[in-house]
């Protein structure tokens, strides 16, 4: 079976972004399918290309122009020409995996679709007016034109069912997994000195967004007594160019200019994962996820992890994790400061953390989405 994939989620490090490339890698190694076809941009193409360019069955093809390459008034004109090079590209696919909910969906294919979350739909996450005002009919249109949909949790398959009742689609969970870098790696002394890393910390891990909650979280760790804060530090690993930071420096000034707060942005991986593996914990205390894949690469490298009780959260942390309500700001203070000054918990929670995200695998991961591939096929 040749499956594929329009690859302008491919590139990044978002969730979607790292589960895009991840599944094709699986697929691919574990000769879940006999080879894959992405469609990529001109400006995309070399970089996708090396991504794959260990896996022989891969075939990248340049044949995406920009959304806005006619301008904004012909915009439909480009859709209906990215629409057509897929359409050409995925002629001899067996089946098309759209990774998200996307804007142009091929035709003439039986069609896979992987929806991550639905909280453009919830008045209360903070986002975008255009998002949330045309996602819901994006969804639709992908529920009517696939054969099946994928989901990374329980907690996501709910809420499809929840505001599209009348959908009677086939929905398989398809958790995600950390990837194989993300082991406890000792810190070098480079990276302590880069970042200054002297103090004992706990750190947050992901990008500027109201449903991420910092806001609660440092004002939770604002409740810690002076003794402490004096002696540690709450540690922003934030994603978001220097607009978005300087943005968010701004309109929480009076929080982060707490001395014990400090912010690092644009960190490479090989060195966020010696800082994952040397912090006291994770709080990844947000207000809702489709499945929250910074919980299973924090406990991979043996980070004890504080989260929320809500949403997907507790799927993915099982009973490893530290849970706390995210509104509650006191309940965050309180994990933190555990963490901060008990030893043997944090001992404990990294070990149980291990144990725990090793039973999650891109593999594993693969093989259940190729299962729904041929389930389409017949």
């Amino acid at each position: 079976m040749n499956a594929a994939f329009d690859a302008s989620a491919i590139l990044g490090r978002s969730g979607i972004e790292r589960y895009s490339r991840e599944l094709i890698k699986g697929l691919l190694r574990t000769g879940s399918v006999d080879g894959v076809t992405l469609a990529a941009s001109e400006s995309d193409h070399g970089a996708v290309a090396r991504y794959f360019e260990s896996f022989p069955t891969a075939r990248v093809v340049e044949c995406l122009p920009h959304e806005r390459k006619f301008g904004a008034p012909l915009r439909p004109l480009a859709r209906w020409s990215i629409r057509r090079g897929m359409s050409s590209v995925f002629a001899g696919a067996d089946i098309v995996h759209l990774l998200s909910p996307g804007k142009v969906i091929p035709k003439k294919k039986p069609i896979v679709t992987t929806i991550h979350d639905l909280f453009p739909m919830y008045p209360d996450m903070g986002l975008d007016h255009y998002l949330v005002k045309r996602f819901p009919g994006r969804v639709k249109r992908h529920l009517s034109a696939s054969q099946a949909i994928l989901c990374p949790s329980a907690y996501v398959a709910s809420t499809i069912r929840e505001f599209f009742p009348e959908c009677t689609l086939p929905i398989t969970v398809t958790p995600l997994a950390a990837g194989e870098e993300f082991v406890p790696t000792p810190m070098d002394a480079a990276v302590i000195d880069r970042y200054g890393l002297q103090k004992p910390y706990v750190l947050f891990v992901g990008r500027i967004d109201p449903r991420k909650n910092l806001h609660r979280i440092m004002y939770a760790w604002g409740m810690l007594p002076q003794s402490i804060r004096q002696h540690s530090e709450l540690l922003l690993l934030i994603a978001g160019g220097e607009q978005a930071v300087a943005r968010f420096r701004k309109e929480n000034a009076s929080v982060v200019s707490e001395a014990s707060i400090r912010i690092i942005t644009d960190v490479p991986t090989t060195e966020m994962i010696q800082i994952i593996s040397a912090a006291r914990a994770l709080v990844f205390a947000t207000l809702g996820e489709g499945f929250g894949l910074p919980v299973l690469e924090a406990m991979r490298c043996g980070c004890p992890v504080i989260t929320s009780n809500t949403t997907s959260l507790p799927e993915v942390g099982g009973e490893a994790a530290m849970y706390v309500d995210p509104t509650r700001t006191e309940e965050i203070a309180d994990a933190m400061m555990r963490c901060i000054m008990d030893d043997a918990l944090v001992a404990d929670r990294r070990e149980a953390g291990l144990r725990h995200s090793a039973s999650f695998t891109w593999d594993a991961t693969a093989r259940a989405t190729a299962a729904v591939y041929r389930s389409v096929r017949g």
